[in-house]
């Protein structure tokens, strides 16, 4: 294998790839770059099992010579040092050739000869039906991505819970995550979609986050291809292959409430500003309580700590109640990303009881996105 390239193109590339690699596999080759250089495009791959990356580099962009290829070949690469290599590199242009398993790197008058590894055992990745297919546009599923996968369970809490249940039903596109303390539910209707279309699958955190930095400034669609266990995603150059996490997810439709005692329109930036605050006195503290007290019109937003002090912050609302007052305790933390994934000018606050979960949504409901959170008991 033989080739010149340019450093950005690479380095681009290789950075990208190199996210989804584990530093303590216990494969050894799984913690490498593997490089397949074919007649017209480089090929980046790199996996850790259950998420497999394929980057690719075409010799030329917007007309231009990116990759001169002299010998098509293939080879695994060590990632971290060879990384490294590559950024302090110190001319634009980078020649790679390999000798057996050793890549050789010139770059100026520095040369790198750095010991790679057999690129026949590393393991093929899998290749799924493109019978069952989905188009999204890269900014809703960004947006999904990012309003859902906060919610999921940390990492051994309950498998079934580390990722964003994804189901098309109807046209319908729900995305649901929760940790059993809060719930994030995002709906989308995809016109273009077959009626009898179906689906109903689990994608790691993990997976996602990866998958939403590549997209968070994209407009390109997204393509994906769906079996049992797997999904492909198809963005630009760029392939994921992902492990879904198997099993049934929980109905949690169960959980949002539909009758309420007290309501509240805010906004949010007031709102998140007031709570933000007011959390300053209470997030060194294990649950990090903030107290909402309902009045007339009128939201009270405190806190208090036994090391610290307290808190408090009055804000004009417009409310609903069936009582005088109305009290509830929860996570300062759990309500600012709350209001973050609503991402609306005003929101409004739905309560059910003083112990039981309430909800947040965009008050204009222009967006089809409720945030549930479960009170904290203080006694």
């Amino acid at each position: 294998m033989k080739f010149t390239i340019t450093k950005s193109n690479f380095l681009d590339g290789l950075n990208h790839v190199s996210r989804v690699i584990a530093p303590n596999s216990l494969f050894e080759i799984l913690k490498g770059i593997k490089i397949e250089l074919e007649k017209d495009k480089l090929i980046l791959k790199a996996s850790d099992s259950l998420v497999s990356v394929e980057y690719s580099v075409n010799s030329y962009e917007d007309d231009k010579e990116v990759i001169t290829i002299e010998k098509e070949g293939q080879v695994v690469l060590p990632s971290r040092n060879f990384i490294e290599i590559i950024r302090k590199a110190p001319t634009d242009l980078i020649e790679i050739e390999t000798v057996g398993n050793n890549i050789l790197v010139k770059s100026g008058k520095s040369e790198f000869n750095v010991k790679g590894y057999d690129a026949n055992d590393y393991p093929e990745f899998p290749v799924i039906s493109k019978e069952n297919s989905l188009k999204l546009e890269a900014n809703v599923f960004n947006d999904i991505i990012k309003e859902t996968v906060f919610c999921t369970a940390p990492n051994d809490q309950r498998p079934i819970l580390e990722g964003v249940n994804f189901s098309l039903s109807n046209k319908i596109l729900t995305a649901t995550a929760t940790d059993s303390y809060r719930l994030s539910r995002r709906q989308v209707t995809l016109n273009d979609e077959d009626s009898n279309k179906e689906f109903n699958l689990i994608i790691p955190r993990k997976a996602l986050t990866y998958f939403q930095r590549m997209i968070e400034n994209g407009k390109d669609q997204v393509e994906i291809f769906y079996e049992n266990n797997r999904i492909v995603l198809y963005y630009q150059n760029v392939v994921y292959t992902v492990l879904l996490i198997s099993g049934n997810y929980p109905n949690t439709n169960k959980l949002i409430p539909t009758v309420f005692e007290c309501t509240f329109v805010a906004n949010s930036r007031e709102f998140f500003s007031a709570v933000d605050r007011v959390a300053l006195m209470s997030r060194e503290d294990k649950d990090d309580i903030i107290k909402l007290v309902v009045t007339d019109n009128l939201l009270e937003v405190s806190s208090q700590s036994k090391e610290l002090g307290s808190a408090v912050e009055e804000l004009k609302v417009s409310s609903t109640l069936e009582d005088e007052k109305f009290e509830i305790s929860v996570s300062g933390k759990y309500l600012k990303d709350a209001v973050s994934a609503v991402a609306a000018e005003e929101i409004i606050v739905k309560f059910s009881g003083e112990l039981t979960a309430f909800i947040i949504q965009p008050s204009d409901y222009h967006r089809e996105i409720i945030e549930l959170i479960l009170p904290v008991r203080t006694y």
